[in-house]
């Protein structure tokens, strides 16, 4: 039974907030539509090379890209590779790097005076293809990056005597990087997400979840039919019986089928009694996802430029394609020109997607891997779309990605091997078979993706944790100019800068000793000792879209100093104590009463052993200087018991929240456990709240204790 609060007179402001929020980011991605999806602006240009030695050439070139960031583990990359030929009637081939090491490898660097970079080249008998560069330091907004160096092989390079006169093109992809660490695959059947509304439980088919019976049997959804003027799909409600998600814990065989604690699905299903194998990709490691559900026009047309006339011939649709991209010249030395180089390029088959990423040296994602990059480490719950977790964007805009599933044994089979440069496929990658027009099918391949809005603002259909097949997505050339296709890389094993990233919180219960000196209200903070928490990362900011530049935010954290937190717990024997210092380089609030958490704002949610809930915020206002508010709880005893304080030091930039709240009026005692959570809230402008830290994954209403890490009062 979920846990209700009791007093429902105000609805907590987080709630309210965040839905607003998540409407007007889904609303922005529908408006702006698939048609006038752009990139940001990825160039690699001014290419020259010059011999170095015997073996090797130097290769100097200019990088750039709009809206990129990086704060530690979460930053994006752009993927760099280069073709070369000796002429214009030789064959392009790719011109493979030469590393002594993968991070930062020697003879690799820059001009001074643009935006220092990391470089990164994948090694290994599929390496070499091309590097990752991404900020050297923390930051937000464009990289410029002049004479780039990287160093080339001689050796791998065929029919070309003089590297100096040969011609040689830079081409990218723009990444964002996805950490090592577990994760959940699922929608689970818990309290669903903000938008959703109770009851309403996702339109998600075929998920994923954790087999939990003892019986071998199974358990057979069925999906009514539902169909209107603005959709039509497949709905279904919540399961009779409780479906957990599944966690991946590491990087090893997952066991699937229906034996208790093994992987299993509601459709689609993987093989029963076995296993997917340690070699398929399955999310625990780390990689690099495409930023982008699609590639560019100008990617697409550097691609088709590259290929000869009988390679380019299938890959070429002139009824699609030659919306965005124009050929032009004769059949045996065509021209393909992009129209708008930074806008999708529509029309791309399953075959289309592969061939360019083994072009490009990257691979196909895996199903698993696409769950990964939309929730991270969030819990699995129904209808979530809430896809941003590591910068991912093009979802949203009802596009589906096509994934390397597990349902299948073609798709099971994948290795994860990386394309080497050229555009025949490696042998583990699903190919289009012969008779794909008549059946419709392409083995070893699974549709993700595709959300949409729903009478009352509600997102609906596949979400984060839908699946289903190519038949009922119609997301192919023939039926659908805007099919997705997301390429991947494994992170390289050498980047020894990047940590794995485990989940966030864990709801369990943790020892509180008892304070050592009683709690001043002075502002200072001098009584305690180490903080409980440090939240200074973009792993805690909700929504997740202000955590990155995008095309709906304009302004994103900008790191520690924008806003981090040192936050303490404690008790005194007769009292709960909270206190935080918040490094915030501008503080403002301008609001009162039910609208305080609309500004800097600590708020504080606590929900004791009989599931009775509490919900506070404390801010240091324009007009009134420090304000408490109660937005829920058993009675208003709480509110006028407590004791507070709010004190801003503007030349350390840093504000300081007290707050002391008598156990009796809450119902603890020693040795009693408490589930909470911690907000802050941030405005820079006057304006309202631009985004939140959020010590707890999820925070929605219904309250549900299993979503809050907990507390003991203890000695």
């Amino acid at each position: 039974m979920k846990e209700q609060p009791s007093d429902t007179r105000h609805a907590p402001p987080v709630t309210r907030h965040a839905r607003a929020q998540a409407t007007a980011l889904i609303l922005c991605s529908l408006l702006l539509g698939a048609r006038t999806a752009h990139a940001d602006r990825l160039r690699v240009g001014n290419v020259q090379v010059t011999p170095r030695d015997a073996t090797t050439a130097t290769v100097n070139v200019d990088i750039s890209w709009e809206k990129s960031w990086s704060h530690g583990i979460f930053h994006d990359a752009a993927w760099v590779f280069f073709k070369v030929r000796a002429d214009d009637t030789s064959a392009w081939q790719p011109l493979r790097l030469a590393a002594d090491k993968v991070l930062n490898p020697t003879g690799y660097g820059q001009e001074k005076g643009g935006t220092p970079l990391t470089f990164l080249v994948p090694d290994g008998e599929d390496g070499f293809t091309g590097l990752f560069v991404r900020r050297a330091a923390d930051g937000v907004g464009g990289v410029l990056a002049r004479r780039v160096t990287v160093l080339c092989d001689l050796q791998s390079i065929k029919g070309i005597t003089d590297i100096a006169k040969a011609q040689v093109l830079g081409s990218g992809v723009e990444m964002i990087y996805v950490a090592e660490g577990p994760f959940y695959l699922g929608k689970g059947n818990e309290t669903p997400a903000q938008m959703a509304g109770a009851g309403f439980g996702g339109q998600e088919l075929n998920w994923f979840y954790k087999y939990t019976r003892s019986d071998d049997k199974d358990y057979t959804p069925s999906f009514p039919y539902a169909a209107s003027w603005r959709h039509v799909h497949w709905a279904c409600g919540y399961t009779p019986d409780t479906l957990p998600p599944f966690k991946v814990t590491n990087a090893g065989p997952i066991p699937t089928g229906k034996q208790k604690g093994s992987l299993w699905a509601v459709g689609f299903k993987p093989e029963d009694k076995g296993e997917i194998p340690a070699a398929f990709p399955n999310g625990y490691n780390a990689f690099y996802i495409m930023k982008y559900c699609w590639f560019t026009a100008g990617q697409y047309a550097d691609f088709l430029n590259t290929l000869t006339d009988t390679q380019a011939k299938p890959r070429y649709y002139t009824g699609g394609h030659g919306q965005a991209i124009k050929r032009t010249g004769k059949s045996s030395a065509y021209t393909y020109t992009a129209t708008d180089s930074d806008a999708m390029c529509p029309w791309l088959s399953w075959q289309d997607g592969a061939t360019f990423a083994a072009w490009a040296g990257l691979r196909p994602t895996t199903e698993l891997e696409y769950e990964k990059a939309s929730r991270g480490m969030k819990t699995a719950v129904p209808s979530d779309s809430d896809n941003m977790f590591w910068g991912l964007l093009g979802q949203g805009t009802r596009m589906y990605e096509r994934e390397i599933s597990v349902s299948d044994a073609v798709g099971r089979a994948f290795k994860g091997t990386h394309g080497r440069g050229v555009p025949e496929l490696p042998a583990d990658w699903p190919a289009t078979p012969a008779d794909y027009l008549m059946t419709g099918q392409i083995p070893g391949i699974i549709y993700r993706g595709d959300y949409y809005i729903t009478s009352g603002y509600i997102p609906g259909y596949l979400l984060t944790g839908g699946r289903t097949d190519m038949v009922l997505a119609r997301s192919d050339r023939a039926g659908n100019p805007y099919p997705g296709w997301r390429a991947s890389r494994s992170a390289p094993k050498g980047d020894t800068e990047m940590k794995p990233l485990m989940r966030l919180v864990d709801a369990k219960s943790v020892q509180l000793s008892r304070m050592k000196q009683p709690m001043q209200l002075d502002g200072k903070l001098n009584e305690w000792g180490a903080p409980t928490a440090i939240i200074d990362t973009a792993a805690v900011i909700y929504p997740t879209h202000m955590r990155t530049p995008s095309l709906h935010t304009s302004d994103p954290w900008r790191g520690p100093s924008d806003l981090s937190i040192k936050a303490y717990l404690g008790w005194d024997g007769e009292a709960l104590c909270i206190a935080a210092e918040v490094t915030d380089d501008r503080q403002f609030n301008t609001q009162s009463g039910e609208t305080l958490y609309d500004g800097d704002c600590l708020q504080v949610g606590l929900i004791n052993p009989e599931g009775l809930q509490w919900n506070f915020g404390l801010a240091l206002t324009e007009e009134n200087g420090a304000q408490i508010q109660q937005w829920s709880g058993k009675d208003e005893a709480a509110l006028k018991s407590a004791k507070y304080a709010v004190v801003r030091d503007d030349e350390a930039r840093v504000t300081r929240y007290e707050l002391r709240i008598p156990l009796a009026d809450l119902g603890l005692t020693a040795g009693g456990e408490c589930s909470y959570y911690l907000m802050f809230f941030d405005d820079d402008t006057g304006n309202g709240s631009r985004y939140r830290f959020q010590w707890a994954p999820n925070a929605m209403e219904p309250f549900k204790r299993d979503f809050f890490p907990r507390v003991v009062l203890g000695e």
